[in-house]
């Protein structure tokens, strides 16, 4: 909305509140109602009121015309007040003329654009990097240390602060500050306990009258004391298994309290106990009682035990659930086999030639008596074998053999036919 148009709103809105109160017959009235109505008139109001509103679509390029401004408020009175006496119409000109000379038009819209522009720059936000650093008077410019948070600060230093530093130096955390290099100071007073993990290297003197040197030089002392002794024997000791191992050792007897306890090659006879792991070559070993190899091989008077050190026989084999027994069954009998309710195979060229069952029965798939060898089948065989070859029939029935005998090579003959 152009000011024009907004200012003849103001326009109509003051001649309704004028006719409202002018008599078109009094001049006086008329005069009297004019006068006092235009006295108080807030022009510079309205004239505010409408900069603003134009201000924010063309402020820069819009020129108020005042005398244009008196024209039309005049014709809009002159409109309104149709068929008044030329009296009263000249005497509204002449006081609407002389109200608005009162007024400086444009210092009151310089004010208003004042006004205007201070609301919005109060409420706008610049963009990133629109304002030019010339353009601010840094002369007087101050900000609050409250008002700084994060970032870097260069070249920094204070009356009591001097940051030459060009990497980070100091770290400052809420339970610890970490000195991240060398830290060279005057004079030191720390109130609690000191941790020192590297070398602790003292350039100076240390006060033989602080309690420090005191205690130092007092567990020094106890410690030499306590320890002289032993430190001597370590150092002779050292010496001469030094000297032992480089010269050897001759000595052709070795006793003990009075007792002999090697000589040669041989021990004395009182040694009767030993903790010995290693042995070379054994030419001979006598063992009166228990005796256990490896964990795996146990003896005991009259039991051997394999995998068990509790042997049932004469000899015993354990491998896992499996036990094998050797052993006296009667007089003049032996026994070799399984005691337990277990399969037992005797067996070459991991072939199971023997199977002995829990039940008491024995499997042999190929039993060879002298020149005869005796298979299975459940049907006639037609494939080349040694002569006197018996293979039982697997699948007997009334009228067929009992089974077939080989001739020689593929030459093969029923016998004992099932009647």
């Amino acid at each position: 909305m152009e000011i024009n148009t907004h200012l003849s709103k103001i326009v109509e809105e003051l001649i309704a509140d004028i006719t409202s109160n002018v008599i078109v017959k009094v001049d006086g009235a008329i005069s009297s109602a004019i006068s006092s109505k235009l006295a108080v008139y807030d022009y510079e109001s309205h004239i505010r009121e409408a900069t603003h509103t134009a201000i924010e679509k063309r402020i820069s390029e819009y020129v108020i015309d005042s005398k244009k401004l008196e024209n039309r408020i005049v014709d809009k009175i002159r409109s309104t007040l149709d068929g008044a006496q030329e009296q009263t119409i000249k005497l509204v000109e002449v006081k609407v003329s002389e109200q608005l000379s009162k007024i400086d038009i444009d210092k009151a819209i310089i004010s208003a654009v004042g006004i205007t522009l201070s609301e919005k720059m109060s409420d706008y936000s610049f963009p990133p990097n629109s304002i030019n650093s010339n353009s601010i008077n840094l002369e007087n410019f101050r900000i609050s240390g409250n008002n700084i948070n994060g970032g870097i600060i260069e070249n920094f230093s204070s009356v009591g602060i001097e940051d030459r530093a060009s990497q980070i130096a100091l770290t400052i955390l809420d339970d610890i500050t970490v000195v991240e290099n060398n830290l060279l100071t005057k004079d030191l007073t720390v109130q609690g306990s000191m941790t020192i993990n590297g070398e602790f290297v003292v350039n100076g003197n240390v006060a033989n009258d602080s309690n420090f040197f005191r205690n130092l030089v007092a567990d020094t002392t106890f410690n030499t004391l306590q320890s002289i002794n032993e430190n001597l024997f370590n150092n002779y000791n050292t010496s001469i298994f030094k000297k032992i191992k480089q010269d050897g050792l001759d000595l052709n007897k070795i006793t003990l309290n009075g007792a002999e306890m090697f000589n040669a090659d041989a021990l004395g006879s009182s040694i009767t106990k030993s903790n010995l792991q290693s042995l070379g070559l054994l030419k001979e070993l006598q063992v009166s009682g228990e005796s256990l190899l490896a964990q795996t091989l146990y003896v005991t008077p009259k039991r051997i035990g394999i995998n068990t050190i509790e042997p049932s026989a004469a000899l015993t084999v354990w491998d896992d659930e499996i036990e094998i027994v050797a052993k006296k069954k009667s007089k003049d009998i032996g026994l070799l086999g399984t005691i337990r309710q277990q399969k037992l195979v005797i067996t070459s060229n991991s072939k199971d030639n023997i199977v002995l069952a829990e039940d008491g029965s024995t499997q042999i798939n190929d039993l060879k008596i002298g020149a005869m060898r005796f298979t299975t089948s459940n049907i006639p065989p037609n494939f080349v074998s040694e002569r006197c070859h018996v293979v039982w029939n697997t699948n007997p029935n009334p009228g067929g053999p009992l089974g077939w005998i080989c001739l020689g090579g593929a030459n093969w003959a029923n016998f004992g036919i099932i009647d």
